[in-house]
């Protein structure tokens, strides 16, 4: 008897560290933040002419703007930020320094804001180097920017 229950807690111990010894050797952890407005199309703002199609693009004309190198990214701003959405921005280009992210900020006046669909109340928009829409976030909201450092280090695999 005493044998049997030795063999079963031999068993209850070797089954988990075969599986963590498994998943080690075969698996991979890897995350994916998905472009925004691949499968459904974008609501157009209102005031805007600029008619979107699925997938969506950001418009090569304003692809060349942004001067994209091969692996970055670039995080855009829109209008005038409040007074934490200007401490956010900070925080983001300092962390940002490490990494192929640029900052850019536009005014009010510009069209951007029809282009990378930021509806109220998002004001920052991170763009990939294939035009792609990666995130809307909130400048002022210290946790929309903690998701969007943790989606930077996530789409270039610095986790």
């Amino acid at each position: 008897m005493k044998g049997k229950k030795a063999l079963f807690l031999f068993l209850a111990f070797l089954l988990p560290a075969l599986i963590f010894i498994f998943l080690k050797i075969f698996g991979k952890n890897e995350f994916a933040v998905p472009p925004l407005y691949q499968v459904e199309k974008p609501e157009v703002l209102s005031g805007c002419t600029f008619q979107p199609t699925t997938p969506y693009h950001v418009p090569d004309s304003v692809i060349t703007g942004l001067h994209f190198d091969s692996d970055s990214l670039v995080c855009i701003w829109y209008g005038n930020l409040s007074h934490e959405g200007s401490k956010q921005f900070k925080r983001v280009m300092a962390v940002c320094e490490k990494y192929p992210v640029k900052q850019l900020r536009l005014d009010k006046s510009y069209q951007s804001k029809c282009v990378f669909f930021l509806k109220e109340p998002y004001d920052v928009a991170l763009i990939d180097h294939k035009g792609l829409i990666r995130g809307q976030y909130v400048a002022s909201d210290r946790e929309e920017i903690d998701r969007l450092l943790i989606e930077v280090d996530i789409i270039l695999k610095k986790y």
